[in-house]
């Protein structure tokens, strides 16, 4: 019921289990309260956004935050990318692909030695577009 040790409401599971039916789509605060409704459950904004929040705090959604007036968008990345690496995440289908490369150090430490900014790569989101999507 827990992730890395936090104790989640009733509501924070009810949203989670509608973020796993939306699969691989990216959804807004609005559209997840929609789907809870459809389902017959009310939950305010509030509490569906602190609960957005604090699961993409725990690793267990990934947040597009928002960009020139859009609204920040959420899904859920699944239990099997729920690792200790970053994430390259498809603006355009919303696949999400395990960061794994051996120049990822290399990148770090540059980014680190001449910009003094220190990477978490555990929470590294890199959004751009997948090899399908560049085709169509």
């Amino acid at each position: 019921m827990a992730e890395r040790g936090r104790y989640r409401t009733k509501q924070q599971e009810i949203i989670l289990n509608c973020l796993k039916k939306q699969k691989e789509v990216f959804c807004t605060v609005e559209q997840f309260i929609e789907c809870l409704r459809r389902d017959g459950i009310h939950v305010g904004q509030t509490t569906v956004y602190r609960a957005l929040e604090r699961l993409t705090e725990d690793g267990v959604v990934i947040k597009i935050p928002s960009v020139d007036g859009s609204k920040a968008q959420f899904r859920y990345t699944g239990e099997e990318l729920n690792s200790s690496v970053g994430k390259l995440v498809c603006l355009k289908c919303g696949c999400i692909i395990p960061l794994e490369c051996s120049r990822l150090d290399e990148f770090s430490r540059h980014i680190h030695e001449e910009h003094q900014f220190k990477l978490d790569q555990q929470h590294m989101v890199l959004y751009g577009c997948c090899r399908k999507c560049q085709k169509t």
